[in-house]
């Protein structure tokens, strides 16, 4: 329909006329829908229509005056989307798309596809949205349940919006060596139950929580034979992941590394939500499919990066872990050697780094080198000389000063150290001993400064010649009175009330370390402040008390991190995070990570795992998850003493391994193949009170202030 504003119209005639003009557009012709109103019910472009009829039926008064509303205007009514929910499948990488149009209904009762609106999805990797055409692509990054919606130019200069729902999913199938796709129909045929031959999954843990930024896990198992072919399959709501590989005789590990990049795509997709894990088995001699028992992996909204520095035992070296990458590398290359003594002892020359801590943020190291009650050092992690041989010292060593183990404060300036068994404060910059600190002075060990700086952690009234040895020990808050002064101690726990307890008792504390939030405390609770000594083992848990607590009061066990059978949890350290609504804590065990192929299954090889516990201890029941295992260490060594440093989230342009690490919130592919941090596209950009790295990230108006989106406070 078209309208004609230049028809020649009779004088009654001109207000009627006026409203169809200003309801034209200049080139006569009927505005678009999106405009929210076209002309409708009145064609000024057809005379013989309007010339002769009477004025009532122009919607006229007697005197030729237009009557309000009497000439039907079409106008927009509602729009919707189409189709109103779509599921796009990604396999293996192929994009898959879905064109989505925007179907308009007007006041008098028809409809019509419109060609204007604007289209938007949420910030995600699962998909993209072309703003003007409506395509969605989906390119496998990730699976989620999306809204699309689009907005629409209404009558009146009002936007009308409508949604739809995107369904993306991702499947990817992994082939080991040498296997070819034939493999995959092996596992369509029904399978057979049969526990006997079922294989059994050693790695991951049932029920273990997980961080959402954690390198991908090395799935282990055992139960097979030469010839067997299994499949790893790992499942999430919007993301299916399945890995083939072939057992291939006596050097066959019994486990899947998963893929780096299905990994990625089951962190980035349903984000909180909980990961299925089994494991299949072909067994080639009967031709039958057995399935294993599924574990449930939950993944925590929460990123934990940072470096982890941890101590191998077996070398006597420390070893420091990317916690994005599990990337392993020494700390210090070449600490201080021992220098020679007359005679020459058999230990001379050796570089050994023992009973370290690390400041809050990641800058200082204190230890001492050689070996137990030797020489102590401080040393800048940051110092571009780092690498020499040997590397600087801030202080040390020297004779004059050796102590076991050493707490920063928060802000790295003075130290709270352990010497034999009483406590000193030492000045970071200078080594020097501060005098007249009022810290405790016998039967003290294992200090743990709180992250506000208020209060230092320890065990007291222990019963041995020296820190490190003891097996009788009580957690005490020391507070901090002066820059440079304590206040008494008070006692939080006891590790046992009984004077005379039996042998196998746990009565020790051991290892205090204060919680992120300065409110709870985590400690080693066993039959000796070690978790074993040569051939000897300790029993030890892992427990928790408030920082408030009375000296009798009973503390919680942290059951689920301890694990079943003999009690074998130790040295706690809580990381810098609270995030997910869990703080982590790192511990090390004894107990067996994986199979005997490729992990400590028999062994009892000392290894770092990780934790996470409810940031709320008070609600009922044990607030600690499953445990996982810290990947990036060397399962074939003694390690131990894990402390973290954090980072903040990561700007543009800065490797990143998924988008929860990013100040943007994209972590994608960049110019040199490698995963880098990327600002949104316009029609993703962050909201207020988001994350970002730059203004460039924050919708219009919105300032990146500390990498947060805001308003401009002026």
């Amino acid at each position: 329909m078209r309208c004609n504003p230049r028809v020649k119209t009779r004088a009654p005639l001109a207000a009627a006329a006026a409203l169809v003009a200003a309801a034209c557009t200049p080139d006569d012709t009927v505005p678009a829908c999106g405009a929210g109103v076209l002309c409708a019910g009145f064609d000024a472009g057809r005379s013989d229509a309007t010339m002769d009829r009477p004025a009532s039926d122009l919607g006229l008064g007697r005197d030729g005056s237009a009557v309000r509303d009497a000439i039907p205007i079409r106008a927009l009514a509602s729009i919707a989307v189409e189709p109103a929910t779509a599921t796009l499948t990604v396999h293996d990488g192929t994009p898959a798309t879905q064109t989505f149009t925007v179907v308009g209904t007007f006041n008098d009762g028809t409809h019509s596809t419109l060609s204007t609106g604007v289209w938007s999805l949420p910030n995600s990797l699962a998909a993209t949205v072309d703003p003007n055409s409506g395509v969605v692509t989906a390119g496998g990054a990730a699976g989620a349940q999306l809204t699309l919606s689009v907005q629409v130019p209404g009558s009146g200069g009002a936007v009308m919006m409508a949604t739809a729902t995107v369904d993306v999913r991702v499947q990817r199938t992994v082939l080991g060596d040498h296997l070819v796709s034939d493999v995959v129909d092996d596992f369509t045929q029904p399978s057979v139950p049969d526990a006997a031959r079922q294989p059994t999954l050693d790695y991951p843990l049932d029920g273990v929580v997980i961080p959402a930024n954690l390198p991908p896990l090395d799935v282990q198992w055992e139960g097979g034979n030469a010839g067997d072919f299994y499949r790893v399959h790992l499942v999430k709501p919007h993301a299916d992941v399945s890995g083939y590989v072939q057992h291939t005789g006596a050097d066959f590990g019994f486990h899947w590394a998963v893929d780096a990049t299905a990994w990625r795509a089951l962190l980035e997709s349903d984000p909180g939500e909980a990961m299925t894990v089994t494991v299949e088995r072909w067994d080639a001699a009967m031709r039958q499919r057995i399935l294993g028992a599924p574990v449930t992996v939950r993944v925590a909204r929460a990123v934990l990066s940072g470096t982890i520095y941890y101590w191998d035992l077996s070398e006597g070296h420390l070893m420091r872990l990317d916690a994005l990458t599990g990337a392993r590398s020494l700390t210090v290359p070449n600490p201080p050697p021992k220098p020679p003594s007359t005679p020459p002892a058999t230990n001379d020359g050796t570089r050994c780094i023992a009973c370290h801590a690390v400041s809050r943020d990641g800058r200082y190291l204190s230890a001492e080198v050689w070996g137990g009650g030797e020489e102590s050092v401080a040393i800048d992690l940051t110092s571009s000389s780092l690498a020499a041989d040997p590397a600087p010292t801030v202080y040390g060593p020297r004779s004059d000063l050796r102590y076991l183990f050493s707490t920063f404060s928060p802000d790295s300036a003075l130290l709270v150290i352990n010497t034999g068994n009483s406590m000193a404060l030492l000045d970071r910059a200078t080594g020097a001993v501060v005098p007249d600190s009022g810290l405790p002075a016998d039967h003290a060990a294992h200090p743990d400064w709180s992250p506000d700086g208020m209060s230092v952690a320890m065990v007291l009234n222990t019963n041995q010649g020296w820190a490190v040895d003891f097996t009788r020990g009580d957690v005490a808050v020391v507070p901090r009175t002066g820059t440079n002064s304590f206040g008494p101690p008070r006692i939080v726990h006891r590790g046992t009330t009984d004077p005379a307890p039996a042998p196998d008792a746990l009565v020790a504390d051991a290892h205090p370390t204060f919680s992120p939030d300065n409110r709870w405390i985590a400690f080693q609770h066993g039959t000796n402040s070690r978790g074993g000594n040569g051939a000897a083992r300790y029993p030890g848990r892992l427990e928790l008390t408030s920082v408030d607590a009375m000296p009798d009061a009973a503390s919680t066990p942290l059951d689920h991190a301890n694990g079943t059978g003999e009690p074998s949890a130790y040295w706690p350290n809580f990381s810098p995070f609270d995030a997910g609504g869990y703080y982590w804590l790192a511990f090390y065990s004894r107990r067996d990570y994986g199979n005997a192929q490729v992990g400590t299954r028999g062994t009892r090889r000392r290894q770092i795992w990780v934790t996470a516990v409810r940031h709320d201890p008070t609600s009922a029941g044990d607030p600690s998850e499953v445990a996982y295992w810290l990947p990036g260490q060397d399962a074939h060594v003694e390690n131990m003493s894990a402390f973290w440093a954090p980072v903040a989230c990561r700007m543009n342009g800065t490797v990143c391994g998924v988008s929860s690490e990013c100040c943007s919130g994209l972590c994608q592919a960049g110019p040199g193949g490698g995963f880098v941090c990327m600002p949104p596209p316009p029609a993703m950009c962050h909201r207020d009170g988001a994350t970002c790295s730059a203004a460039a990230d924050c919708c219009n108006g919105l300032l990146c202030v500390g990498n947060v989106c805001a308003r401009d406070p002026g």
